[in-house]
Parts: C-alpha cells; structure tokens; sequence
C-alpha cells in the first residue's frame, strides 16, 4: 500500500507554494525612503497564481508531478497571505506569513482495501528580511540583506472503511532556510516603477539549496496606495534523512499595498 507520504509529500508541496508568499514587496519598493527618521509602514495582500511541478522520493519511491493554479485552488478550504514591511531611513524589515489548508480525495490506496480516501494539509510559511539601501537616486534604488524563512507542514490520511477498517495517518515536517536577498526598484515615472527581487538560501542549513526570482510592475493609484502584477519563479530542493523532495513553481503574481 502507498504511505501516506508520498500523498503528504505532494500536498505539501502543493501547500507550500500555491499563493505562497512574495518575500519582499514589490508595490512598497516604489515609494522612495523616508527623508527622516520616522518609521513607516507598509500592508500588502496578495496572491500567486503558481503552478508547481518537481519530485518526491522517500523510503517508498520516487514520483513525478505536476499541478496548474486551478488544480490547487480547487483543494483550498482557507488561506491567508500577507506582508508587513517596517521601513526607517536606509534600512527596510520585512515580515510575511502565509497559511494555507488544503483538501482533497486522493487515489484510494490498498487496491478496493478501502472505501475512499482524503488529505488534508496544513502549511504555514513565515520570513523575516532586512534589507539596506546601498545606492539610491531620483530613477531608483538597490538593497541587499537576509533573513530567515521558516516552513512548517502538516498532513493527514484519511482511509475510510472498507474491507479493512478506516484508519488516519499522520506526519509533520518542519524547517528554516537562510537567505541571501537583493532588490532593486527603477522609478519610470511619478505613477510606474519596475521592481525585481532575487534570493538564495538554504545552504544545507534546512532545505539543501532555494533560489527565487520575480518582477513587477508597480503602479501608484494614490500617495499611499499601490497596486502591482508581475511573474514569480521559486526553486526549493530538500533533502532530509530517506525524503528528498525537488520543487519548481512559477506563475504571474498580483497585489495591493497600504502605506501609513
């Protein structure tokens, strides 16, 4: 019979990346930093539209998949993402979380052992990234920082009864990841800007090795206000024990910010 594993491993991975979060904010990094000391902050919802696709091996096998946005937001019971970012002077904190609970039936494993089969998946994601502004200029700025980037997931395997007796199954992973992080931001005009992020991480600490990469394009549609779409790719290969998993997600990203 198929572990749930293999099923934890798959919606796991679904739950890590669908909307997952945008580690630094894009619509933020249009408004040029603050000419005092005063703190300011910014509050940006969002939501990645993200595919994924990679392999899971653990002590069972080896499986290949892959999975559009509409299959994954199909499996979503709720979710939350959002980002804080706290800027003063030079120096840019960001903090986001996402959490994501994803339901779905899955194969029935046993060959008819059972009448149906579920799983449920939880994930929380949670990072923090100083940034410090390096040069700046009237058509734009460059930081580069790190920080932490924490995952947590939780799965369970629901066998309803059939020839044999229903039963559930459980696992739970958790790691964090250092990074290595720049941003840049090139001001177009009053109202445009382009914004382009880059990261590295991991080092074996927790995943062995993650890279990602976005641009967008930023709009301001007041003083405090911003509105932004671009395009987000990740890349996320952990290797833990017997499981190795290989993840690459990418797909268009959209989002608002609130400046006060």
């Amino acid at each position: 019979m198929k572990s749930n594993l293999r099923y934890g491993a798959k919606l796991s991975a679904a739950a890590a990346v669908v909307g997952a979060a945008v580690l630094i904010n894009p619509a933020a990094a249009q408004n040029a930093a603050p000419q005092n000391d005063a703190w300011t902050f910014t509050f940006s919802p969002y939501v990645w539209f993200s595919g994924l696709g990679g392999e899971v091996t653990n002590p069972h096998g080896s499986e290949t998949f892959s999975a559009d946005f509409g299959d994954i937001f199909g499996t979503m019971k709720f979710s939350y993402m959002g980002l804080v970012e706290a800027r003063r002077g030079n120096f840019s904190l960001l903090t986001d979380f996402m959490y994501l609970n994803l339901q779905q039936g899955v194969p029935v494993p046993g060959h008819g052992a059972y009448g149906g089969a579920s799983a449920r998946t939880q994930s929380v994601e949670v990072s923090a990234i100083g940034l410090y502004t390096v040069a700046e200029a009237s058509a734009g700025r460059f930081e580069v920082g790190g920080g932490i980037r924490g995952w947590w997931f939780d799965t369970e395997l629901k066998l309803d009864p059939g020839a044999l007796p229903g039963r559930t199954q459980s696992a739970s992973t958790s790691w964090a990841d250092p990074v290595i992080a720049a941003r840049g931001v090139l001001r177009l005009n009053d109202k445009l800007s382009l914004t382009a992020y880059g990261d590295v991480g991991g080092f074996g600490v927790g995943s062995e090795f993650t890279w990602q990469t976005f641009a967008t394009l930023d709009y301001k549609v007041a003083e405090n206000a911003t509105v932004s779409a671009g395009f987000r790719y990740i890349h996320i290969d952990y290797q833990k024990g017997r499981n190795d998993i290989s993840l690459q997600m990418a797909g268009p990203i959209i989002g608002a910010s609130i400046r006060f």
